[in-house]
């Protein structure tokens, strides 16, 4: 009951964080006549994940002098080319239209122009923070919701003809602060008008024409925009981007009472068949040896298997150099991402902070690569490892290069089509740079640590000659028995699985935090009790080599998060885009799948290993077999 009074106040703590952030720690306030600059980012398309800088599409105005803002790595990464523009917004001033240039476009820019908005390519761009919004209206309550970014034009589907939105008008709403002025809110309304004077259009008309693109002859177009001053008494600039962050708990904690019934039923599996069955072998193995030795022995191997291979269950792994840097590297992910859930459940990695999870990520991993280091090499001494220096090393290199060659394969691609999303040299350099001089190091030195401390001292002994393994069912050969093993825990996190989705391929600002330390929680038990019932199955038909097999049976549902990626891409972002496509884009989106997938696959995977590792350590303990 103690327990009970400090754990219901953190569950109801964690579960209504789920949209809590700290907005900031330095506002801006701006005084009537304050110059306020607009930057531009990029282009980006929920249906193509192939992001460009917004000065790189060749039908846009460019000033003359452009200056671009350092970027942290996270921004980098995440494709944010962030630059100044020719936008003039002055606090309190507004602006019925203002001409921001003409510009004559090739045929090609022409075709290029149609291309980027039949794809339904948007804009973002930047005041005060805040990234350009599209305005909805929830039906329910009346109030606004945002979605990032605006589109770059209409495309037509019956006529097959794309308009370029060449006028935006710009509403920018704020709350008086003293004196001064606080940003609350950046909304975008384009429009298309055709328009080649080179003067304002007239705004007032509307019957007046598109402006279309696309087709292989030159077009002349004049940029124009709008400016509108409007105070919001209803947001606060402490909840400016609430907005942004609009989501329906009612999904989620729809997802958390799916996942919990299906921890409570695998719970009762675990409870009643395995605990039920040791309670009995355990009875039996603890009657009176001096009178009943012989019998016992043969009801022994009548009745459990488990037992017969006590001299082997603790046999080193095969291949255990590799698989001690693996779950090595696991420990460092999963700390990583413990750490990073935590800042953001308390609310510090604010979305005002750009490219920050990714930032946050990247140097906690490379700050925790002792921990790797530590734990990696004290397994590998508990296998019988005598070679430290060479666990050290491959720690440090097997995932991180594996994951950074897929990504360089990846980058030359993404160069070729001159995205925003490649990594530029410099990043490339320091990243490298970072992994030698910060991670290598530190994993070393966890190492050193860690292969001076003690190995695991095993309950039992290890036999010379290995045990034969019998013939195995059907339903515990690898294909089978994987697949069966991953299917609760993907069932457990599927329903949260479309939100992360969203939040990487869809630009949509994931923020529930909260919800994600439940999920994630609810699926390393299920992972847990899966590996545990399976590594018991696999010991009672007389297999004694589980140590892969628990990681294997750990990491399965790995297979269905890849597989329901790509129902993602072809039903969310190819849905009714089938003349868009290219082998670019699907590779982007198969290879970072693929990234994220082998992440998902070492962590769950190292769960079910020691999580099957300190049961069986457990289980053969109590019965003290010699």
């Amino acid at each position: 009951m103690r327990a009970a009074g400090w754990l219901l106040p953190l569950f109801t703590y964690v579960a209504g964080a789920w949209g809590f952030y700290i907005p900031s720690l330095s506002p801006q306030t701006f005084k009537v006549g304050d110059k306020v600059p607009l930057e531009v980012n990029r282009a980006f398309s929920e249906h193509v994940p192939l992001p460009f800088a917004y000065y790189d599409l060749p039908f846009v105005c460019k000033p003359q002098h452009i200056e671009r803002p350092w970027l942290n790595i996270g921004e980098v990464l995440r494709g944010d080319r962030t630059a100044s523009s020719d936008y003039e917004l002055v606090m309190g001033k507004n602006t019925t239209c203002q001409v921001l240039c003409a510009k004559e476009l090739s045929a090609e820019e022409s075709v290029e122009a149609g291309r980027f908005i039949e794809q339904d390519y948007m804009a973002e761009w930047l005041v005060d923070k805040l990234p350009s919004a599209t305005v909805y209206m929830r039906p329910l309550d009346k109030g606004k919701s945002y979605e990032p970014g605006f589109r770059l034009g209409d495309y037509d589907a019956g006529k097959k003809q794309a308009y370029l939105n060449n006028h935006v008008s710009l509403h920018i709403l704020y709350e008086n602060h003293g004196t001064g002025r606080r940003i609350v809110g950046f909304e975008a309304y384009p429009r298309s008008i055709q328009n080649s004077s080179g003067a304002c259009p007239d705004l007032d008309d509307p019957e007046v024409a598109k402006l279309a693109v696309g087709q292989k002859h030159s077009v002349r177009v004049t940029y124009s925009y709008s400016v509108h001053w409007i105070e919001d008494a209803s947001v606060h600039w402490s909840r400016r981007w609430d907005r942004y962050l609009t989501t329906s708990a009612q999904v989620h904690w729809y997802a958390i009472f799916n996942s919990a019934v299906i921890v409570l039923l695998l719970s009762g599996v675990v409870a009643v068949i395995l605990m039920r069955m040791l309670n009995r072998d355990v009875a039996m193995f603890a009657r009176d040896l001096a009178d009943e030795e012989a019998e016992l022995r043969d009801d022994i191997e009548e009745t459990s298997g488990w037992k017969l291979l006590h001299g082997d269950v603790f046999r080193a792994p095969a291949y255990g150099g590799l698989l001690a840097p693996l779950l090595g590297t696991t420990v460092q992910i999963m700390y990583t991402a413990i750490a990073t859930v935590a800042l953001g459940t308390l609310g510090i990695l604010s979305p005002s902070y750009r490219g920050g999870l990714l930032t946050t990520g990247i140097v906690l991993f490379m700050l925790l690569g002792s921990a790797a280091g530590y734990y990696s090499a004290h397994l590998y001494r508990t296998w019988g490892g005598r070679n430290w220096r060479k666990n050290a090393l491959m720690t440090a290199l097997t995932v991180p290069m594996l994951l950074m060659a897929i990504e360089l394969v990846l980058n030359v691609f993404l160069w070729y089509r001159a995205s925003s999303a490649a990594m530029p040299f410099s990043t490339i350099v320091l990243l490298l740079a970072l992994w030698a001089c910060v991670e290598l190091p530190l994993t070393v030195a966890g190492a050193w640590f860690g292969f001076r401390r003690a190995p695991y001292s095993e309950p039992l002994r290890t036999n010379a000659i290995p045990r034969p393994i019998p013939p195995q069912p059907s339903y515990l050969l690898w294909p089978l028995s994987v697949l069966l093993a991953g299917a609760l825990p993907f069932a457990v996190v599927f329903i949260e699985m479309f939100f992360v989705l969203k939040s990487i391929w869809q630009d949509a600002f994931y923020y529930e935090y909260g919800f994600t330390v439940i999920i994630g929680l609810i699926l390393a038990l299920t992972v847990c009790e899966t590996t545990i019932i399976m590594v018991w199955l696999l010991l009672n038909s007389g297999h004694h080599r589980w140590w892969w097999r628990s990681f294997a049976y750990g990491a399965s549902s790995s297979l269905y998060f890849f597989g329901y990626s790509l129902v993602f891409y072809f039903t969310r972002l190819r849905a009714g885009m089938p003349d868009t496509a290219g082998l670019v884009p699907a590779l982007t989106f198969v290879l970072h799948s693929l990234l994220f997938t082998i992440v998902y696959a070492l962590c769950t995977g190292s769960m079910g290993f020691f999580a099957a590792y300190f049961f069986i350590r457990r289980i053969y303990s109590m019965v003290k077999l010699s």
